[in-house]
């Protein structure tokens, strides 16, 4: 598939040898290429320290002023439960007036991991320490004694809405955020709980009677009997790397390698080179309509994890390996009329994708094109992290409502305003603010970390 930005960087490449004045003639030839090698090694340098058109500075003042002066005060005055603890999310970001006071332990685990990492990243304010702890002490309270999954949905008091519970990604999400709360807080029994609820949950995955309708598959597809889920190896996967960041566990090891595995082995279709999200439980590929479905979304969410992964294994074939199918994922789920990414394929061969465009898959092409950035210098990602900041900035960033919208039609003329984002929007500007930050501190040089 020819992508055009390898065109656009061909055209530049030619126009700037046509224009450089280094045609060969006799006597001339070293004084113009010496002139010519001396030009591009310049511009190669100005090159490093600016993303399209912006300086590394200004996308970090930019980053920096999104979470500091809109995201966080906006969470502390709206969202936030400062009585009982915990995060109320379904918020009409227009108005700025809550739609409910309901709360999820998906929404918990999050907003712990983010406050968690804000202390741990950015200059220990004991504001954010005592949120994440506030939230910690609204959910755990409800974590089931067996291997249950937490219920879907508490009040804001914190009695549960059902009886019924809910699924996976609650438990991962808390087992994230406690992970994260204990190197906050210096409490080794938080990650130590993180680890026995990951643990837990992988055991409920591993058996023949796990369920998991994958709703946002391809319209009209059957259920997977114990599905393999791409969406769940990824939470897994992200969780481990976080834990192996504070030391070595065998257990957890263990589980990163196995997600590993999974997902470029199995998940990652060897035709068309993209991740199918459901694979049945030996990890074949389903003879219907999942064979044809990809994720797109989370398929380039994943990648950019495995890529992480690989970073702190200091693996350079791995980090390879993912980064090319990173890449593959965003140009196909690119929509060259409209710009942005489409969120997945309902069947690859007929090129049937969904339109709906969300602010999560955007923030996670920055996750991705920035790693690649900074560790490798890598020109495509370059463009690619300039096109899709600027197209967060055009599409989602609405900055007189509350927060950015979550969510939107092709043309993102139509968009959702009942929620505030407390993950991936944080997450995807506190990993590009470390990240920018330490190219700053290297004059714009990649990290030499696979050198």
């Amino acid at each position: 598939m020819k992508s055009i930005h390898s065109s656009r960087r061909r055209f530049l490449t030619q126009s700037l040898l046509a224009s450089s004045g280094t045609i060969v003639m006799g006597g001339m030839a070293s004084c113009g290429a010496a002139q010519h090698k001396s030009d591009t090694s310049q511009a190669r340098e100005r090159s490093h320290k600016k993303i399209g058109n912006m300086s590394l500075e200004q996308l970090r003042d930019e980053s920096h002023a999104e979470l500091f002066e809109r995201f966080i005060p906006n969470m502390d005055s709206l969202v936030i439960d400062h009585d009982y603890g915990g995060f109320m999310c379904d918020l009409d970001i227009s108005s700025r007036k809550l739609v409910s006071t309901k709360k999820s332990a998906w929404y918990e685990g999050r907003g712990i991991w983010v406050y968690s990492y804000l202390y741990n990243n950015f200059g220990k304010d004991p504001h954010y320490l005592e949120i994440a702890r506030k939230s910690k002490d609204f959910i755990l309270p409800h974590l089931p004694s067996d291997d249950s999954f937490f219920v879907a949905g508490y009040t804001k008091e914190g009695k549960p809405l059902s009886s019924s519970e809910g699924d996976i990604y609650g438990s991962l999400f808390v087992a994230e955020g406690l992970a994260e709360f204990s190197k906050a807080s210096g409490e080794e029994q938080y990650l130590q709980q993180a680890k026995k609820i990951t643990l837990s949950a992988l055991a409920r995955y591993d058996r023949q009677d796990y369920r998991y309708p994958i709703a946002y598959g391809p319209p009209g597809a059957p259920e997977i009997p114990a599905p393999r889920v791409n969406g769940h190896w990824m939470i897994f996967l992200r969780s481990a790397t976080q834990f192996l960041e504070q030391g070595d566990d065998p257990d957890i090891r263990n589980l990163a390698d196995r997600c590993v595995d999974a997902i470029l082995n199995y998940h990652l279709n060897p035709d068309y080179k993209l991740i199918n999200e459901g694979l049945n439980h030996d990890l074949t590929l389903p003879d219907n309509a999942w064979a044809q479905f990809s994720y797109l979304g989370h398929g380039l969410e994943t990648l950019w994890m495995v890529m992480a992964e690989a970073i702190r294994r200091k693996d350079r074939a791995l980090f390879n390996t993912a980064a090319e199918a990173f890449k593959r994922h965003v140009e196909v789920a690119t929509d060259a009329v409209y710009g942005g990414c489409f969120t997945g394929l309902d069947h690859v061969d007929n090129a049937q994708f969904k339109l709906d465009k969300v602010l999560w898959e955007q923030e996670e092409v920055l996750n991705g094109t920035m790693l690649l950035i900074e560790h490798t210098n890598d020109q495509w990602a370059r463009e690619r992290f300039a096109d899709t900041y600027a197209y967060i900035k055009e599409k989602y960033a609405y900055p007189q409502y509350a927060f950015p919208v979550e969510s939107g039609d092709r043309k993102m003329a139509e968009h959702t305003i009942h929620r505030a984002e407390n993950y991936h929007h944080p997450r995807r500007l506190m990993l590009n603010l470390l990240a920018l930050e330490r190219i700053i501190k290297r004059d714009g040089k990649v990290s030499g970390l696979f050198s």
